[in-house]
C-alpha cells in the first residue's frame, strides 16, 4: 500500500512542464510574501498586537477567544490575497467567516459518495445551507478581487502620469 503511493513520486518524470509549473508556482508565492520572513512577520505581528488589544479591552473579563482567534487568522489571509487588513469588527468579513464555517460544518462526505442522497430532505436542507453559504462567500471574494483591480489600475494610471 505504501509502495503503490510513493511510485509517482519516485518514478514521476521532472521534465520542462514540470520545472515551468514549479517556477510558476514558487513566484506566485513569492509575490504574496512566502520566502519573506519581514512581509509575512510583519502581517503576523500586526494581527497579534490586534489580538492583543483586543483582550485588553476585556479588562479580563471572560470571553471567547475562538471567535478572536478566527478572525485574527483569517485576516493574515485576506491580507495576503487583497493586500488589505480588515477590521475586526466588519459586518462583511465576519458574515464571510461565518459562511467559511458554516460550509465546514454543513459539508458532508456522505453526499459525495452517494449524491442520490440529496433528494432526501435532510440532505436537501443541509445543501441548500451550503449553497447559500457558498454563492455568500463567492459574492464577497469577487467584491474583493473587483475592489483591488480598480486599485491597481488607478495605481497604473498614476505611474502613467508620473
Amino acid at each position: 500500500m505504501f509502495c503503490t503511493r510513493c511510485v509517482g513520486i519516485v518514478f514521476a518524470h521532472y521534465d520542462s512542464a514540470f520545472k515551468a509549473h514549479r517556477q510558476l508556482c514558487l513566484s506566485i508565492l513569492k509575490r504574496l510574501g512566502f520566502g519573506q520572513r519581514s512581509v509575512m512577520e510583519t502581517r503576523i505581528l500586526t494581527e497579534v498586537e490586534e489580538m492583543i488589544n483586543k483582550a485588553r479591552e476585556k479588562q479580563g473579563r471572560p470571553f471567547d477567544v475562538r471567535q478572536l482567534t478566527t478572525s485574527c487568522v483569517a485576516n493574515v489571509i485576506m491580507s495576503m490575497l487583497f493586500g488589505r487588513r480588515f477590521d475586526l469588527c466588519d459586518s462583511t468579513f465576519q458574515q464571510l467567516i461565518s459562511d467559511v464555517n458554516v460550509q465546514f460544518k454543513n459539508f458532508s462526505s456522505v453526499l459525495e459518495i452517494f449524491p442520490i442522497l440529496r433528494f432526501l430532505p435532510y440532505f436537501k436542507n443541509t445543501l441548500a445551507i451550503y449553497v447559500a453559504a457558498y454563492e455568500n462567500t463567492i459574492t464577497i471574494i469577487n467584491n474583493n478581487v473587483a475592489a483591488c483591480i480598480e486599485v491597481c489600475k488607478c495605481y497604473c494610471l498614476l505611474m502613467e502620469i508620473i
